[in-house]
């Protein structure tokens, strides 16, 4: 089965490589799926947030912990970026490794509010 023809949904976590800000450089890197499951399944792309093992920007991350995830492995505490929102295209999505608790996934909603002042 090619890899994009999954359905991701919102909280999905997935692994792409991820280019650096500056444009210089990539990495793999895991990331939310942020949009949701009925506009993935007829787009291409699709809506993600950074995930990281570094803090930044306290008040518009969640932390993100083993205890967090509903499905998955998670290698030491990160962190959500809702600060850090894009859309890439599906087929550069590596795989699907966790998905989040649905509390957990409120509260990056709520976040994102804060981000967006909505």
């Amino acid at each position: 089965m090619p890899k994009n023809s999954l359905n991701y949904k919102g909280g999905d976590i997935v692994i792409l490589e991820l280019p650096f800000t500056d444009l210089v450089g990539k990495k793999l890197r895991p990331v939310l799926v942020l949009s949701s499951e009925n506009l993935n399944c007829v787009s291409a792309d699709i809506v993600v947030a950074k995930i990281s093992s570094s803090q930044h920007l306290p008040d518009f991350e969640v932390i993100l912990t083993p205890k967090d995830l509903e499905k998955g492995k998670l290698k030491k505490t990160s962190y959500i970026h809702c600060h850090s929102i894009f859309t890439i295209e599906k087929n550069l999505i590596i795989k699907k490794v966790g998905r989040l608790r649905h509390e957990k996934y409120i509260e990056v909603k709520n976040i994102i509010k804060k981000v967006f002042d909505l």
